[in-house]
């Protein structure tokens, strides 16, 4: 069935904040001892960014505190961290494309443990994130399969559609992110909105206010 979606990008879309670092910060005011870890998430980082290490191995070392955690923790980090960053022109936005009857689809690189949450709000459809892996009931700080970035991103909303046996109507749908690494998902519709950032690429800015 051809449907109109908006797609939105999480981090610094749709909430002001980059929700790993948050989760990095909140495990550590849970469990100061593994404070440690922070070294480990510079040198990933560092490597990730002279190319040396994958995405996927780089940013587990922002999940290290997974282990620790059952869904409640997570609900909890959602509820008291990531809730009370959302944008209030992003939720309106939301809100505004569910009532005109958009399918409204959040996709995003962060973890699937605690974004899954987002679709809770009942102006969201669906929440699609980067899978960890789980064991023993308990998800893990690994990735399973790859990040949810860039043309990644598409791939996991070609198999939701197929899923839910739903087609995008391009010329009615639209796309937000903040950052220009999701121009694959920015084709995939009409209307484009860069977020608290300049034009470019096609795409019209768009300034949200905290």
């Amino acid at each position: 069935m051809n449907q109109k979606f908006a797609i939105f990008d999480i981090d610094k879309t749709v909430i002001h904040t980059d929700s790993m670092f948050q989760f990095l910060m909140y495990g550590i005011r849970k469990h100061p001892s593994t404070t440690p870890v922070i070294l480990k998430v510079v040198l990933h980082s560092l490597l990730y960014k002279l190319r040396l290490l994958e995405a996927e191995k780089a940013k587990s070392a922002y999940f290290h505190a997974m282990r620790h955690m059952d869904d409640s923790d997570l609900k909890h980090f959602y509820e008291t961290e990531l809730k009370p960053a959302i944008f209030p022109d992003a939720l309106k936005e939301m809100q505004l494309k569910k009532s005109e009857g958009y399918h409204v689809l959040l996709v995003s690189a962060s973890p699937d443990a605690y974004m899954r949450y987002f679709a809770e709000l009942p102006c969201v459809d669906a929440v699609i994130a980067t899978k960890l892996s789980v064991r023993d009931g308990r998800f893990t700080s690994m990735i399973e399969g790859n990040n949810c970035k860039g043309e990644e991103k598409v791939n996991r909303i070609q198999q939701y559609l197929s899923e839910q046996r739903l087609a995008i109507d391009y010329d009615s749908s639209f796309a937000y992110s903040d950052s220009l690494s999701d121009l694959p998902m920015f084709r995939l519709v009409k209307h484009k909105y860069l977020i608290n950032q300049k034009s470019a690429h096609g795409c019209e800015g768009l300034t949200w206010n905290k």
